[in-house]
C-alpha cells in the first residue's frame, strides 16, 4: 500500500503482532491487579472499597502514623482512670475495619488477648529502643511473633474489643521495653511527626 502523495510503502504491523501486544497488556494489567490484592492481604475494605496501600518504598528511618485511614484524637496520656490508673497511651478514634500499620521496622514481640486491651500487638523498635502497643484490634494480628513488620506494613484493624466503648486504637509508646523495665511516653508528641498524621 502507498500513501497518497508518496511513494514510500506503508508498512502495517501483522495481525499476530498486533494482538500480542494487546495480550500482553491484558495480561500486565491482571498481574498488577492481582498483586495489589495480594499486598492488601487479600481483603476489601468495609463496604467493597479497596483498603488502602502502604507505600511501596519509606525512606529509611521513616516513621509512619499508625492508622491509616482517616482518624481523629481522642482522650490521651494520662488520663484519670478508675482505681487510681492512668491512660498510657493515646486513642485515635477511626471507623472500625480501618487498617492498623506499622510505625517503624520493628520486631513482633506480642500478640494476643486482654480483658481490658482486647485483642492486642506489641512490636518493638531495636535501634530506638522503643516499643509500639496497639490495642482494641477488630481481630487478632495478622503477624506472629518473631516477625520483622516494615514501616506501613498492615498489622491490624481498628476495632473495639476489650474495655472499648466506640471503634479506636489504644496506642502506647514504651520507652525500653513494654512491661519488661520500660516506661510509657506521651506518644502524641511522636504521632505528630509521623508521615500520614
Amino acid at each position: 500500500m502507498v500513501e497518497a502523495g508518496s511513494h514510500k510503502p506503508v508498512r502495517r504491523a501483522p495481525s499476530r503482532v498486533a494482538a500480542a501486544i494487546a495480550v500482553t497488556a491484558v495480561v500486565s494489567a491482571m498481574l498488577l491487579t492481582a498483586e495489589a490484592f495480594a499486598e492488601s492481604g487479600g481483603v476489601g475494605a468495609p463496604g467493597g472499597t479497596p483498603a488502602p496501600t502502604a507505600p511501596t518504598t519509606v525512606p529509611a528511618g521513616s516513621m509512619i502514623f499508625p492508622v491509616s485511614g482517616p482518624h481523629t484524637i481522642g482522650q490521651g496520656f494520662g488520663a484519670g482512670r478508675s482505681g487510681g490508673r492512668h491512660h498510657e497511651g493515646q486513642d485515635i478514634m477511626a471507623a472500625c475495619g480501618t487498617p492498623l500499620v506499622a510505625v517503624s521496622r520493628a520486631k513482633v514481640k506480642f500478640v494476643s488477648r486482654q480483658s481490658l486491651a482486647g485483642n492486642y500487638v506489641v512490636i518493638r523498635n531495636k535501634k530506638l529502643h522503643q516499643d509500639y502497643m496497639y490495642a482494641h484490634l477488630a481481630t487478632r494480628a495478622p503477624v506472629s511473633k518473631g516477625q520483622i513488620v516494615q514501616p506501613g506494613q498492615q498489622i491490624g484493624i481498628v476495632g473495639q474489643t476489650g474495655d472499648a466503648t466506640a471503634c479506636h486504637l489504644h496506642f502506647e509508646l514504651w520507652l525500653g521495653k513494654w512491661y519488661r523495665g520500660g516506661h510509657p511516653v506521651n506518644p502524641m508528641p511522636y504521632l505528630q511527626t509521623y508521615s500520614g498524621y
